[in-house]
């Protein structure tokens, strides 16, 4: 999990804007985000504290606060998203309209249970075969890239509607 985006994010901000805000390296952000909070630098802290105009205890205690509960990172748009397939987060809160996109996308998936039967009839060589067809229909297809990246990396994660405005994505691994 990328905490540190997910933190900056709640706070309305970015690694970017860190970077253009105090200087810290966009190198250190990146290697950063991907440690536990117990290992982030007094450095590191007073950037993000001086990013989001809030004292260093604050950021420290805000961002250990989210360390200990499972923390989702907030999809508003296709920006977001593919930012968070970057990360690989494990959990991906898809909000408000851009959800009506995410089902279109999830269309496309079989269900588990059908999924499971194909394989199973198959001997499992199905999915060797439709993962060459998809491959192939995808290099073929004339959408742009972001396009081919959100519709290949949504195919690891699992659509589970929350409620009315929210759907979670979330590995498929994390079920076994």
């Amino acid at each position: 999990m990328s905490l540190l985006d997910v933190y900056l994010q709640k706070n309305g901000k970015k690694r970017y804007d860190v970077f253009k805000q105090t200087g810290l390296s966009q190198q250190m952000l990146a290697a950063v985000n991907k440690k536990n909070v117990s290992s982030y630098s007094v450095k590191t802290i007073q950037a993000i504290a001086e990013t989001v105009a809030k004292s260093e205890g604050t950021v420290l205690d805000e961002i250990l606060q989210l360390e200990k509960k499972t923390a989702y990172f907030e999809v508003y748009n296709t920006e977001d998203l593919l930012l968070a397939f970057t990360n690989k987060e494990s959990h991906i809160l898809i909000k408000e309209d851009y959800k009506k996109e995410i089902e279109e996308l999830a269309k496309t998936q079989l269900s588990e249970t059908e999924t499971l039967g194909l394989e199973l009839g198959s001997s499992g060589t199905i999915y060797i075969l439709g993962e060459i067809f998809y491959q192939l229909a995808l290099k073929l297809s004339n959408k742009n890239t972001d396009q081919k990246k959100l519709e290949n990396d949504i195919r690891k994660y699992k659509l589970k509607k929350l409620n009315e405005k929210e759907y979670l994505l979330y590995y498929k691994h994390l079920d076994y």
